[in-house]
């Protein structure tokens, strides 16, 4: 299923070529058929001999009606510029020419209408002057139809070239379904209905949906395509969605429907690539005000260069950022077009390269400037590598939502890449690889440092080290550990260190050794905590911590202080006892070590937390077999 947008001038017999097609008349307002014209858009459709069905989508040509122009011709398939002979070329048929050519449309026809109003010598000279008008736009290559909508000349010619287009065009159904509402309205009995025409997926009765920007979430009640009832319908068709769970009101023109779980980003600043045209005769200055018009919405946006402080209409393509009111969800490679009021006219257009783009500033230019202008091509591989370069680091589930390239389509292409180590792929994470390697030597910079600054220290805790590389936690743990199955670094509990760090005492700091291990020993019955010792031992603190790490000291509850010897002196004590009477108290253990309760308490802790003892009331007993 495709579906042809028309264009061309006023009275040019637009409507007139669609219900010669389809026996449908698109003008539905009450108004367009009281003053003869197109105001809105307008829908038909008709049946090839080959049963492919057509969708038309009728827009307004009056010049105060361009602005319901575009949303009809942004995301068909193919359009058809309709030139009346008797008239020839005329102003809205250059200025639908723009806007064709701005939104890439680059399959179509033109259908010279009103053949019957006209003479030979004066048709092809029409056709001269179209052929003209044609050369160098997106539609130069496009067959030129002699057609009567007021005889049926020519409608058999007009319907082969229609089906010779429908032979090159087809939609490609990536699984990511993206339909923009172009009509919002409600039936008696059945709620909110909402029209327009479905690209890059299909769509089901039962499927749910959510509305974009604002997250609404409904349900595709029913599904109508060219007056027909379907349970699916396919991309490329015009659709009306029956939807519960919205109302009327809440819905506009503009948004878009999505499935759920498969939204796209929200942005209010749009990366993008802006061509102006030549009848832009002065030079647009940063932050001035246009009209935007991408899929089916309208809105203010102002345009900022993103080199330079104004842009020109000979400077050819540029890369600007669309700054916007509110957040859209926009889509990479989306075409737009940009307006003005005053005076009223289309001045320029192009496509949208990252629909998610942060505030530009311009201290950032250069790096941004860069990575835009390696995506323009829109390429798979230039999308995940400039996508990634910008956020560092993103989960694999939904990235690259917001592109025209199905999930496996994408999942193929990271594959490969990390495989040529273009990226880094780590559990669900995929990471520029440039950015992997800098954290990797960031890790051991800062632990180099540590080291330095810290010779007594075993080294960083993980915690610190985590909160210096501000990575997310799975991808900080696959980081050490891939550094520490090359060697690089160790870990010990929860410190990480060099793998060629060593702590090692200078000869003062041996002496401080001794005086500590001195104050500790001096009262075996009444140790110091680490508070009493510091205070009694100055300048003990390095040293100290460098005996803890090296597990010299065995620090109990409380900050209670024992050399290791102690330690593992009293804790044999305590399981000879235990296999002596099965049992431990306060008092056993006070007559085995001298400990006041104060001290035995902590102890008991201790062991309680190595897994060797546990509390039954008021005594110990195993926590496991004893050996």
């Amino acid at each position: 299923m495709i579906t042809i947008g028309t264009a061309g001038h006023i009275d040019h017999g637009k409507s007139s070529v669609v219900k010669a097609l389809t026996s449908i008349d698109p003008d539905r307002l009450p108004e367009e058929k009281e003053r003869g014209m197109t105001i809105d858009l307008g829908f038909a459709w008709f049946a090839l001999p080959s049963g492919e069905k057509i969708g038309l989508v009728d827009v307004p040509g009056h010049q105060h009606f361009v602005r319901n122009v575009i949303p009809g011709l942004t995301g068909i398939d193919a359009v058809m510029l309709i030139v009346a002979a008797d008239d020839g070329w005329m102003p809205q048929t250059e200025e639908h020419l723009q806007i064709i050519d701005l939104l890439g449309i680059s399959r179509g026809l033109v259908v010279l209408n009103k053949v019957d109003l006209a003479d030979e010598d004066w048709r092809q000279l029409v056709m001269a002057d179209i052929a003209g008008h044609l050369a160098g736009t997106s539609l130069e290559k496009a067959p030129i139809i002699e057609f009567s909508a007021k005889n049926g000349h020519g409608l058999t010619a007009l319907k082969d070239a229609i089906g010779s287009l429908v032979n090159e065009i087809g939609q490609d159904d990536t699984g990511k379904p993206r339909l923009p509402i172009d009509r919002v309205f409600t039936i008696k009995g059945a709620g909110t209905v909402i029209t327009g025409t479905l690209h890059h997926g299909t769509l089901a009765v039962g499927d749910e949906v959510t509305v974009l920007p604002g997250g609404l979430k409904a349900q595709v009640r029913g599904v109508e395509s060219y007056k027909e009832h379907l349970g699916q319908v396919r991309p490329g068709s015009r659709v009306a969605l029956n939807l519960s769970g919205v109302k009327k009101e809440q819905l506009q023109r503009g948004d878009v429907i999505v499935r759920r779980g498969a939204e796209t980003p929200l942005s209010r600043y749009l990366d993008a690539e802006l061509r102006l045209l030549p009848r832009l005769k002065q030079p647009l200055k940063s932050g001035t005000e246009l009209t935007l018009f991408f899929e089916t919405a309208e809105l203010p946006a102002r345009v900022i260069p993103l080199a330079g402080k104004e842009l020109s209409a000979a400077a050819g393509p540029v890369l600007v950022q669309l700054r916007l009111p509110q957040e859209v969800a926009g889509f990479i490679g989306e075409r737009f077009v940009l307006r003005r009021s005053s005076p009223v006219d289309t001045i320029g257009g192009g496509k949208i390269l990252d629909p998610a783009a942060e505030r530009y500033q311009l201290k950032t230019a250069d790096d941004r400037i860069a990575r835009l202008t390696a995506r323009q091509a829109l390429t798979l591989d230039s999308l995940v590598l400039t996508e990634l370069e910008k956020a560092r680091f993103q989960r694999r589930t939904g990235f690259l939502e917001a592109s025209a390239y199905s999930t496996n389509t994408i999942a193929g292409a990271l594959d490969a890449m990390a495989k040529h180590g273009d990226i880094v792929i780590r559990g669900e994470w995929l990471v520029d690889a440039a950015f992997w390697k800098s954290s990797r030597q960031s890790l051991l910079e800062h632990l180099a440092a540590e080291h330095k600054a810290q010779p007594l220290k075993q080294g960083l805790s993980l915690a610190e080290a985590s909160a210096r590389l501000k990575l997310p936690a799975e991808l900080f743990t696959a980081l050490t550990a891939e550094l520490t199955k090359e060697g690089l670094i160790s870990r010990t509990e929860e410190t990480l260190a060099l793998s060629t760090h060593r702590p090692q005492l200078s000869g003062g700091q041996t002496e401080m050794e001794k005086r500590i291990v001195g104050a500790i020993e001096h009262n075996p019955a009444a140790p110091p905590t680490r508070t009493e010792l510091l205070q009694s031992v100055a300048g003990a603190s390095p040293v100290l911590r460098y005996m803890l790490e090296q597990r010299k000291i065995i620090e109990l509850p409380d900050g209670i202080l024992l050399t290791a010897a102690q330690y593992t002196t009293l804790r044999q004590k305590v399981i000879d006892l235990l296999k002596e009477k099965g049992q431990l108290s306060i008092q056993d253990m006070s007559s085995l070590t001298g400990f006041s309760r104060k001290y035995s308490i902590p102890f008991l802790t201790r062991l309680d937390q190595e897994g060797l003892t546990r509390r039954q009331d008021n005594i110990r007993v195993p926590a496991r077999k004893l050996a």
